[in-house]
């Protein structure tokens, strides 16, 4: 062999080399998330549909602590996405809503026990008018003492978008002048009550200065996430059973952008269709979506699908309340998740 044609093989076998390289990045940078999951009362057996048992909550922080899970505070998770940071592969993270006294007295000993860092979302209405069944003021501050964190969850806990904006932003601030008064700060990040959000909610956390906000939506955090719309998986007793938290707990994001409807708050519930562009790649033919647009979940006809944009058929408007949709697609023996919600009136 010549040496010209010896240098030519040489830099033929690095330009496919760097091809190589290049393409596992992208595919390994568009699988980076985290999975943040969402309690809320802890050993409350009059109300499963937020409640999750103690004996299911320790089977679910034995497998993650046994299994070399990656388990980091909510706050490196916003940071990691705000910077355009990979997330470790199997990262976790938890989230309380309502501070219902149950997650202090039952709920908070085992995540110490097992040393998980947890968020607790707080309305502070009924935490100042002292009821019986949530935190005080003073366990809050235990609570934070002793490792946890904050966020905001509104003074009223009331279902934001069916109000004025006016009126949402005088909730907002009350709530935020009372962790300031009994804290002595304010978070910066939100989670909408009962996930119900609005355009217009969004850019009014912007203007009060709150940089992230949880929904109540399944899916993962990835680096194309909405900062204003992060999801999560919700557990209770129903839904709380270990296969399916290990099922959850192992999923990879089903990457999407330019989804249409572009609003999260239907005031005209005559919508029919959804669009998006699937970034992750995948065979369309094994990608199923399904929502409760007609009040019970059911799957959705994909009515067309150009290069990598997706077009879904709604056979009926969704009903009055939260509408839901999710995506997933099996891709080798990975599972691919992505989930939405709409708040309609």
């Amino acid at each position: 062999m010549s040496l010209y044609r010896f240098k030519n093989s040489i830099l033929l076998f690095f330009i496919a080399y760097f091809i190589f390289l290049n393409n596992l990045f992208a595919e390994s940078f568009n699988t980076s998330s985290a999975t943040v999951f969402m309690y809320h009362r802890f050993d409350e057996f009059k109300y499963p549909s937020t409640n999750i048992k103690s004996e299911q909550l320790k089977k679910h922080l034995i497998f993650i602590t046994s299994n070399k899970y990656n388990i980091i505070t909510n706050s490196t998770i916003l940071s990691n996405i705000e910077s355009n940071k990979q997330f470790l592969p199997k990262t976790i993270s938890f989230t309380i809503d309502d501070a219902f006294l149950s997650f202090y007295q039952h709920g908070w000993p085992i995540f110490k026990k097992y040393k998980i860092p947890v968020t607790l979302f707080i309305s502070t209405d009924v935490i100042d008018e002292l009821h019986w069944n949530y935190m005080s003021w003073d366990n809050i501050r235990s609570f934070i003492a002793e490792g946890g964190s904050v966020g905001l969850h509104s003074a009223s806990h009331a279902h934001l978008p069916l109000k004025n904006i006016d009126q949402v932003e005088n909730d907002l601030t009350k709530s935020m002048k009372r962790f300031k008064e009994e804290l002595g700060f304010i978070p910066d990040v939100f989670a909408y009550p009962y996930g119900e959000a609005s355009n217009d909610i969004q850019t009014l956390l912007k203007k009060l200065g709150i940089k992230y906000a949880f929904g109540q939506h399944s899916g993962l955090i990835h680096n194309k996430s909405d900062l204003y719309y992060l999801p999560r998986f919700s557990l209770n007793e129903n839904y709380g059973d270990i296969e399916r938290f290990i099922f959850l707990a192992n999923l990879k994001p089903l990457i999407v952008e330019n989804f249409i409807p572009n609003e999260i708050f239907l005031t005209k519930n005559n919508m029919q269709n959804i669009e998006f562009d699937i970034l992750s790649k995948i065979d369309i033919e094994q990608l199923n979506c399904f929502s409760n647009s007609d009040g019970s979940w059911s799957s959705l006809n994909i009515d067309s699908y150009t290069k990598n944009r997706v077009s879904l058929k709604l056979d009926k408007p969704f009903l009055s309340g939260r509408g839901r949709l999710n995506c997933t697609i099996k891709k080798n023996d990975e599972w691919l998740w992505f989930g939405h919600q709409f708040t309609i009136k």
